[in-house]
């Protein structure tokens, strides 16, 4: 509560700009700067918490625990966790290539074409503008994330299989039970790289960047791949990654939106001087 307190004071204490980081006329997204502080500190908060003090916030027991151990759980996540399971990549090598797409990979080429691809009428500034909003992005997917593991309580698969390792035991491609047993819903690798991705992808579609149509690829192509990963390492169910999918892209899409000129975050439209053929000129309004 101390923290979300400095927040708050920090965030009212900024300057009341809705154009914030000086935005210039042309740009086509922009920040409101005590608004998305706020909004991001709340949302780093709420993201990261959970994941620090999972031990006492997730439950010893699951609340949605998919029948007794070790029978079928639904027709579809059987033949996905069936499937998947059976194709000889290690629990432990998925696992650790899930976090490394998740955590590494994927929101450092995100970042890095945020920062650079933006559009043809971007001006000075736009990129580092456009990354702030990229992280408030992510920031708020999170704090669904978690929010959504710790009263849903999944019961993970390899809990559910009875796949486990032995605590303090020989090196094992099982994982051993913790706390984490039961925050199997959504998926937050998943979530996460579909959150960056879409981010960066909405971003430059509102820009008009170029990079647009390759990053909306690459997106669905990483949100692919870290799901799969995260359901051969028996971590999470099909419905798991697809529910962290939808939450990660849904903000990728929401936040990009409300920072585009004339919405709730994106402060007002700014007239835009065009020379006339004879040497006049008019000021054309909208929104951008």
């Amino acid at each position: 509560m101390r923290v979300a307190a400095a927040i708050v004071c920090i965030a009212a204490a900024l300057p009341a700009n809705a154009d914030g980081l000086h935005a210039g006329a042309t740009d086509r997204v922009a920040l409101n700067v005590p608004v998305d502080a706020l909004i991001t500190g709340l949302g780093i908060v709420g993201a990261t918490v959970p994941l620090i003090f999972s031990s006492s916030l997730a439950r010893d027991t699951c609340r949605w625990c998919d029948g007794p151990t070790g029978t079928p759980v639904n027709a579809v996540d059987d033949w996905f966790h069936d499937r998947l399971t059976s194709t000889g990549l290690s629990r432990t090598r998925a696992n650790t290539a899930s976090s490394l797409l998740a955590y590494g990979l994927i929101p450092a080429a995100a970042i890095g074409t945020t920062l650079f691809a933006t559009g043809p009428q971007a001006t000075s500034g736009a990129g580092l503008r456009n990354v702030f909003i990229l992280v408030e992005t992510v920031a708020v997917s999170g704090t669904l994330t978690e929010t959504i593991k710790i009263f849903t309580a999944r019961q993970r698969p390899y809990v559910h299989y009875q796949h486990l390792g032995t605590p303090g035991g020989p090196s094992s491609d099982l994982p051993a039970l913790s706390s984490d047993a039961n925050l199997s819903f959504p998926s937050g690798h998943t979530s996460l790289v579909a959150a960056v991705g879409t981010s960066a992808a909405m971003l430059a579609t509102l820009e008009d960047s170029p990079a647009a149509p390759w990053l909306w690829g690459a997106t669905g192509v990483a949100t692919v791949a870290t799901g799969t990963l995260r359901m051969i390492s028996e971590s999470h169910y099909l419905s798991d990654v697809l529910a962290g999918a939808a939450v990660g892209a849904g903000c990728g899409v929401l936040i990009p939106l409300l920072h585009r000129r004339g919405s709730a975050l994106g402060g007002t439209t700014i007239p835009v001087a065009t020379p006339t053929p004879g040497g006049a000129s008019f000021l054309l309004t909208g929104s951008f």
